[in-house]
């Protein structure tokens, strides 16, 4: 019997063989990749390389299948042919392009009402970035990212302007049609210090991502819901192969990161005071208001007498080389009725700032199985692990305050010693425990480099996410799957302020423990059935239950018993906040209706209804629809389609609603730890809830134009739209008679309206040479047309005179402050001792731009390859606080002026009305100037060279000698240079937080880093 199995089983061997070949193209011949060949008659198939070239075992019979998006399918019979090499034609009729929409669903590009951008694996990987988010910027029309610099902080991601005052505008980020918690999106802000935090997107291997669909507003994005009222990105990770047997991959991005740009310093005076050397410890201080530099000894902060002389590179020297290092290893192996794909991601970066850096670990695994031919399962699981080590602050008590305003006269190697244990003498300094700042000690000025090694600012997270999915097909026409996903995340934070700090000398902690939980279980009928042979209908019905929590304990501690030991023990006085577990569930129902008529004709029709447990029972179900159309002109223009490929005019309506977080309806009353007297007592709320809270409602409109000509060589793609958002939900501010300091209440109308257009093409194309180019820009008009009765403006956040509003009849994002008061002749003024007067605050800008833009080119000449992104913001406002501080302090280039003799200003004596003639010192000008607004306000625009890649593929013929598939290397580069930049000092792109709070101000923000490596790919 056995021998009968063995002769059977070599049977089957036997009829097998082993095809190779390679595809090109027949107008270029230059190698295919990606095509997909398939043995019809069966699920077995394989993928085209780099080089072109596949390999597949099939029957000597068999018949080969040869297709990919744009080019003519082929049949080809193998008649015991070894080798079979194709060329391919391009084919308009195949250019019907397929992108993922809501769900996770997949749809023919020409079909579609609404506007979609899809992005490829290589436009997120070639140029890697820890943070997704940063490189789809310059890529999609429509959408602008915001960072605020740091290793492991968080972006922030807004499509079409600010649709709501409640803070989140942010798109919702869906994996594999799994949504996944967004803790930490909306983080930092503080004009003290503020902790931009990552999470979300942050936490998405880029290695393992496939495509980054961007459904643009509620119009693409309404069977998703109210989460989706901002857009949506829809990520799909990368699948095995199937019948490609096993395959090894192996990426590695290294690049070394420095600051793109710092401030310009001057290096003509130093540390003083009103031109005069400071005269003793006791009054010493951090101004470089001194006298100009003579190389005579003087006092220094150490105490000790130094050459009183310039340190021209004493900010470049704090800065370190930083290393991003992202490595993956990627394991496929498909068979006839499966795929399995697990990969490993090590990221290992250390930042440009002194002892701060970051480690993640991420695994994945993902499998797909046929259980039998009509029965299907997919799924997923992906662990990942982070620790942040010293995750950098913002703000005017960041370490980046105190690195900026370093004295021009101070040297790095000194600061390093930012303790008396670290000096040869210790007993120099009066305080063995206290920081040595560039002012001495105890002078509430911190030393940057005690702020990085004595105390902490770190996190540790760890991610789970999974799902699975099962599929059923009924018959050809009807399908069902059932899905169940969920999203774990645990994070642990630990803040100190050792013993010593120039703050809080006696020191603080603060250790945090965070659960947030995201759990989806959805199911979604699918017919799909021709009516007749030129009417077709697909109906979809489905459902989704949702569930997020949330939770939290922190522990705070201060005045440590024992110096520098840090346990919460240690500390005389303790407090707790314990944040319950806190639930949130969404039910839903929902369904969608695609009509087609003879392929140039597509009407789409949805409607959905949640159950909010957020809202009252009166108005916790709501219901939003979406209408689109799509219509394929260029048949009646250009039936044979000699220049005109595809002309197709689209229009689409959605309505959709938005909740609350949860326990928003009810008073509560929080128990202080210590009460009066001892006694248990109630804190009253600031917020009064709100019973009576209706949805938000979005509602937004949207035409457009696409078209592809000569052969496919040229595209464009054109949208305008219009979104309405009122009933939102806001805290609006009381006066202190009510007992509240804020009604929560459905508030106001906001208007946003814009135009978006992409063009490109493939303007040459030859045997070895190919150049392929796209343009887009966008712009958008943000209005907010009404409050309520009695308030005009909402304040958003507030450091002095400025303050960042949402204003009616202006916009969100409005920038206020003062301006160098003026006569009513427009004449400055300054007062009886000379100084400048600011007047009264007034709108000064907004932060939002006027329009972006993203230029990107490819140019392919045999194995070589060259990629680069230009991408510019034009227009919007940002005030440099960071500038405001660097001029009073003396720092600044710009405070080289009236040096030498003082200046009278010319300006008006605003109580005599006379022509000023009072002269005043350097250091009096620029402290009054610092204090006015409006001298900070900067345009935001900016045009740099974003992305920058050159790429050598190796000949299959020289890698297949050393037992390789292919292989690449690369030259990459992020953020190079600025062709033309208008903001000093800073980096216009940057914001003190991804929340509304923190647009439209830089305040010693870390700078942004130009990052230059190679990028290594090698497949087995």
């Amino acid at each position: 019997m056995l021998a009968a199995m063995f002769l059977f089983f070599q049977s089957i061997v036997a009829q097998e063989q082993v095809v190779t070949g390679n595809v090109t193209d027949g107008e270029t011949g230059l190698p295919l990749m990606g095509v997909t060949i398939v043995e019809i008659g069966t699920s077995n198939g394989a993928v085209t390389d780099f080089d072109g070239n596949y390999t597949i075992e099939v029957s000597p019979d068999a018949i080969l299948e040869f297709s990919i998006l744009g080019y003519g399918r082929q049949e080809i019979p193998l008649d015991g042919r070894t080798t079979l090499d194709v060329i391919m034609s391009e084919d308009a009729e195949a250019l019907d392009e397929v992108v993922v929409t809501s769900l996770g669903l997949t749809r023919e590009k020409k079909s579609l009402g609404y506007a979609v951008t899809e992005l490829q694996s290589e436009e997120v990987n070639e140029v890697k970035d820890f943070n997704v988010a940063n490189s789809l910027v310059g890529k999609v029309p429509g959408l602008v990212v915001n960072s605020s610099g740091g290793v492991g902080s968080g972006s922030r991601i807004t499509i079409r302007g600010n649709n709501t005052l409640t803070g989140n505008n942010q798109a919702l980020i869906v994996v594999d049609g799994i949504p996944i918690d967004a803790s930490g999106n909306e983080s930092g802000g503080s004009i003290f210090n503020s902790t931009v935090t990552g999470g979300g997107i942050t936490d998405i291997n880029p290695s393992d991502i496939e495509s980054v669909s961007v459904l643009k507003g509620p119009n693409a994005a309404a069977l998703y819901g109210s989460r989706a009222a901002s857009g949506v990105i829809l990520i799909t990770t990368k699948k095995g192969t199937r019948g490609r047997g096993l395959g090894v991959s192996i990426n590695s991005n290294v690049v070394f990161e420095n600051p793109m740009f710092l401030p310009e310093f001057q290096n003509e005076y130093g540390q003083g005071n009103n031109g005069a050397y400071y005269a003793d410890l006791e009054n010493f201080g951090g101004s470089s208001w001194g006298p100009r530099f003579d190389g005579s000894s003087q006092l220094y902060y150490t105490g000790e007498q130094r050459p009183y002389e310039a340190q021209p590179n004493n900010i470049d020297e704090f800065f370190e080389t930083g290393l991003q290092a992202i490595n993956t290893v990627a394991i496929d192996k498909g068979g006839e009725n499966f795929s399995t794909r697990f990969s490993y991601t090590n990221n290992n970066t250390s930042a440009v700032l002194p002892n701060s850096d970051l480690q993640s670990h991420n695994f994945n695994l993902r499998a797909l199985v046929d259980l039998s031919d009509k029965f299907h399962i997919d799924s997923k699981a992906t662990y990942f692990t982070q620790d942040l080590n010293n995750r950098v602050n913002l703000g005017t008590e960041g370490v980046l305050a105190f690195v900026y305003r370093t004295p021009r006269n101070v040297r790095t190697s000194d600061l390093r010693r930012y303790k008396p244990s670290l000096w040869e003498d210790p007993s120099m300094f009066a305080d063995e425990y206290a920081a040595i700042s560039y002012a001495g000690q105890n002078k509430s000025i911190g030393n940057p480099y005690w702020m990085l090694n004595e105390d902490q600012n770190d996190e540790r997270r760890d991610r789970f996410i999974g799902f699975t999915k099962l599929t059923y097909e009924f018959n050809d026409w009807l399908s069902l799957f059932a899905r169940v996903g969920g999203d774990i995340t645990n994070s642990r934070t630990e803040y100190v302020q050792n013993y010593g700090h120039h703050f809080f000398y006696t020191g603080r902690l603060n250790f945090g423990t965070f659960k947030n939980t995201e759990l989806n279980g959805d199911f979604l009928f699918t017919a799909n059935k021709d009516i007749t042979d030129k009417f077709n209908l697909v109906a979809n019905f489905g459902g989704n239950l949702s569930k997020r929590t949330s939770e939290g304990v922190i522990v705070r501690g201060q005045d440590f018993r024992l110096p520098s030991r840090v346990f919460l023990s240690n500390t005389n006085i303790q407090t707790s906040t314990h944040n319950p577990l806190q639930i949130k569930k969404v039910n839903s129902l929902y369904g969608q209706l695609s009509l087609s008529y003879d392929d140039f004709l597509y009407l789409d029709l949805t409607g959905r209804n949640d159950w909010s447990s957020t809202l009252a029972e009166d108005n916790r179900s709501y219901f939003y629809p979406s209408a689109s159309l799509s219509v394929l002109v260029d048949r009646f223009i250009d039936p044979d389609k000699d220049w005109l490929n595809m002309l197709k005019l689209r229009g689409s309506w959605a309505d959709v609603g938005n909740d609350t977080g949860p326990y928003q309806l009810y008073q509560t009353f929080s128990v202080p730890t210590q009460g009066y007297l001892g006694l248990t007592v109630l804190n009253g709320p600031e917020v009064r809830l709100n019973p009576d809270l209706k949805p938000e409602s979005v509602q937004s409109s949207e035409v457009g134009l696409e078209f592809n000509m000569f052969g496919n060589r040229f595209y464009g793609d054109f949208s305008y739209y219009s979104i309405r958002t009122t009933d939102m939900i806001y805290n609006v501010p009381v006066p202190p008679g009510t007992g509240f300091t804020f009604f929560k209440e459905n508030v106001g109308e906001v208007r946003n309206k814009g135009f978006e257009a992409l063009i490109g093409g493939s303007p040459i194309r030859t045997e070895n040479f190919k150049w392929e180019t796209s343009l887009n820009f966008s712009t958008n008009n943000n209005e907010l047309v009404a409050l309520i009765d009695g308030l005009e403006t909402l304040p958003l956040n507030t450091l002095g005179n400025f303050s960042v509003r949402a204003s009616v009849g202006g916009g969100i994002g409005d920038l206020y402050g003062t301006t160098w008061k003026t006569n009513e002749d427009g004449e400055r003024l300054v007062n009886a001792e000379g100084f400048p007067l600011a007047g009264e605050v007034e709108k000064l800008g907004n932060a939002q731009p006027d329009w972006i833009a993203g230029f990107s080119n490819t140019f392919t000449l045999n194995n070589w390859s060259l990629r680069f992104l230009v991408d510019g913001r034009f227009g919007g406002e940002i005030y440099s606080a960071t500038s405001s501080y660097l001029d009073a302090a003396g720092v600044s280039e710009r405070t080289l002026q009236f040096r030498d003799g003082g200046v009278v200003v010319d300006a008006i004596n605003e109580g005599t009305g006379a022509q000023n003639t009072e002269s005043i010192t350097a250091q009096e000008y620029w402290g009054s100037y610092s204090g006015i607004t409006s001298n900070y306000i900067y345009d935001q625009t900016n045009v740099r060279l974003r992305e920058f890649a050159l790429n050598y593929r190796f000949p299959s013929d020289m890698v297949g000698q050393i037992g390789l598939s292919q292989a690449s290397i690369g030259l990459i580069g992020r953020n190079l240079f600025f062709f033309y930049k208008d903001a000093e000092d800073i980096d216009p792109d940057s914001s003190i937080g991804t929340g509304l709070s923190g647009q439209g101000i830089s305040l010693n923000n870390a700078p942004s880093l130009r990052s230059i490596g190679l990028n290594l790919n090698i497949n087995f």
